[in-house]
């Protein structure tokens, strides 16, 4: 029961950080395309490489997994708000915006995956190529 009440606090605060994410990414940019999906799921590809290293390295306890990973991060990240959005500019003929949706979504989130972790290896004085071996 005590985990689900982690899950639920780090949920809270996932939420409202993917609000003030979409608020901010918005700000000054043409309606046209679902930036503050694109900032919550690129900043929270970026969190969960670096955290991840992180909690194998000072061993998180399930709780703080649970609350970081399904909590904060679940609620962060929008995968299935990406996913509806990017059919949805396809479906309306804006193809190419929603292919570049698509793409910078992955591309970009893998590669920030990558330098969230190496940043955290590296903040650890550990080789930064640890991360892929």
């Amino acid at each position: 029961m005590l985990k689900l009440l982690w899950i639920a606090l780090g949920g809270s605060l996932g939420a409202l950080c993917r609000y003030g994410l979409s608020v901010l990414a918005r700000w000054g940019l043409p309606p046209t395309f679902p930036w503050g999906t694109l900032a919550a799921n690129l900043v929270g590809c970026f969190l969960i490489g670096g955290l991840w290293v992180l909690a194998a390295q000072y061993s998180f306890s399930e709780e703080l997994r649970v609350f970081i990973f399904t909590g904060g991060i679940g609620s962060l990240t929008t995968f299935s708000t990406y996913s509806l959005e990017s059919l949805l500019l396809l479906r309306e003929g804006r193809v190419w915006a929603g292919l570049a949706n698509v793409l910078v979504s992955n591309v970009l989130g893998l590669v920030l995956v990558a330098i969230g972790a190496g940043c955290a290896l590296f903040l650890l004085g550990e080789p930064v190529a640890a991360f892929g071996a």
